[in-house]
């Protein structure tokens, strides 16, 4: 992999971060076995759920330094401080300039584990590869990311990457794949997560011609079909089958998204309407042309006592 200058930043504005793992309470570290998201919860909980242990994502830009970041990290009070290859790294002086050295694969100490007080203190250099992507039915110019640390966990993620960009002719832009977590049982006996990279159920599809992401059908495949708007903005997350008349449904989400977004719904009444929202899918045509010809009623009394 190419070294890149650590003055390089990634030019995609980030909305959060996916993580799988936290903090006791006694400030111990603990294994998930669902993702945890920091910023933008919100928008990718409501089509995947509370505390998603899958996800389908696609990367906004073809496969490199901006999306996938792999490289040995040694990070400092002021942030980062080297970066490298495995064989060449590159640490900030005093000045702000870079000078190379010897990386981990060079026996460079920083990369080896120390011994302080009779215990073993971990490396402060680790491999850290970080994935930026988006995620399928939540709308937004942002990305997310999720760090995968590790030599073995990096190396799995960058086969796939690989692997999956040869597959679509060389451009990985769009296509959509599955980003989960897996807990198992550690040597140790505790809890330990893994991240796993996957085939989604339309990436065949897509690999063969199917429009790539992201796409602004009525009607995109997450948990089940999230119905968005024409611009491709999520307006609901309906588990609904394939061939269903939507028509009813994605007219109330729509209503219900835009009198929210607007303000038109008060303060007292936000979360309701946010479920009902969220529950469209849920519905028959039948009930949500109903609900819609009471929400319209309601707004217009709504409109009226103002």
């Amino acid at each position: 992999m190419p070294i890149v200058g650590l003055s390089e930043r990634n030019r995609l504005a980030r909305t959060g971060q996916f993580k799988i793992g936290e903090r006791t309470e006694r400030g111990l570290p603990r294994a998930l076995d669902h993702f945890r998201i920091v910023g933008g919860a919100e928008a990718v909980e409501a089509v995947y759920g509370p505390k998603p242990k899958a996800v389908t994502v696609y990367l906004p830009l073809d496969l490199g330094a901006e999306v996938w970041d792999p490289y040995y990290k040694r990070y400092g009070a002021s942030g980062l401080q080297c970066k490298g290859d495995g064989i060449v790294g590159q640490e900030v002086q005093a000045d702000g300039s870079l000078k190379e050295r010897d990386c981990a694969q060079r026996g460079c100490p920083f990369s080896q584990a120390t011994v302080k007080n009779g215990k073993e203190q971990p490396p402060l250099c680790k491999p850290v590869g970080i994935l930026a992507f988006q995620v399928v039915g939540v709308p937004g110019a942002g990305v997310y990311q999720i760090a995968v640390k590790g030599l073995s966990a990096i190396a799995r993620v960058d086969s796939y990457l690989r692997a999956l960009e040869a597959a679509a002719g060389g451009s990985l832009k769009g296509v959509p794949f599955v980003l989960k977590v897996e807990q198992t049982k550690g040597k140790d006996g505790f809890p330990t997560s893994r991240i796993l990279v996957a085939d989604a159920p339309e990436t065949a599809a897509v690999l063969q011609g199917a429009p790539r992401y992201p796409r602004t059908a009525p009607i995109e495949r997450v948990r089940g079909y999230a119905v968005l708007s024409e611009r491709g903005e999520l307006i609901a997350t309906p588990e609904v089958r394939v061939g269903e008349d939507l028509k009813a449904r994605a007219a109330l989400a729509e209503r219900l998204h835009g009198a929210l977004e607007e303000g038109l719904i008060p303060a007292e009444h936000v979360q309701r309407y946010r479920e009902m929202v969220a529950a469209v899918g849920n519905m028959s045509e039948a009930e949500a042309a109903e609900k819609l010809e009471r929400l319209e009623a309601w707004l217009q009394n709504q409109g009226k006592a103002a």
